[in-house]
């Protein structure tokens, strides 16, 4: 199988050491991230007004909002998911009595740490449609959330 990844990093290494990037147009100078040039042009003096005094507009601020929310729960979730799978591994192989409470306790406690974020995912499904009902534009609207693949992802360990 090709590494791509590898074979990118060592073309550019070859086309570096062969001086191709020696004359490019504002070579060594810092590179201007203020503008954004996929902005609506109709958009800019009123953004950059706002950025000016501190401001964002309330359907941006709830953007970030439910973008915190949402990195917040799913913390939540990865914490409790990992907290199970030490708490069963340490009771591997132990069957007395106390061992199956313990189990049957952490398999509850996993169970109330989900409710929890199906909870907080509708509470954030509210709050998406809202935003886009305030966005200016659809470009801007969220999709809803999908709580099982949410989850799905997190037990997984995939970082989204």
């Amino acid at each position: 199988m090709v590494d791509f990844d590898r074979l990118i990093e060592e073309r550019l290494r070859q086309a570096r050491e062969a001086g191709k990037f020696d004359n490019l147009r504002g070579h060594g100078q810092p590179l201007n991230l203020s503008e954004n040039p996929f902005e609506d042009p109709a958009w800019r003096l009123a953004n950059e007004m706002l950025q000016r005094h501190g401001f964002r507009p309330e359907w941006l601020e709830a953007e970030v909002a439910i973008r915190e929310q949402l990195e917040a729960a799913r913390r939540a979730l990865r914490r409790s998911h990992q907290w199970r799978q030490r708490e069963l591994t340490l009771l591997t192989g132990q069957n007395d009595a106390h061992a199956l409470r313990q189990r049957h306790w952490v398999e509850r406690e996993w169970a109330l740490a989900q409710d929890r974020f199906r909870e907080r995912l509708v509470d954030l499904n509210k709050a998406i449609f809202s935003l886009n009902l305030k966005a200016p534009n659809t470009r801007f609207q969220r999709m809803k959330l999908n709580v099982e693949a949410e989850l799905t992802k997190v037990m997984a360990g995939i970082e989204v």
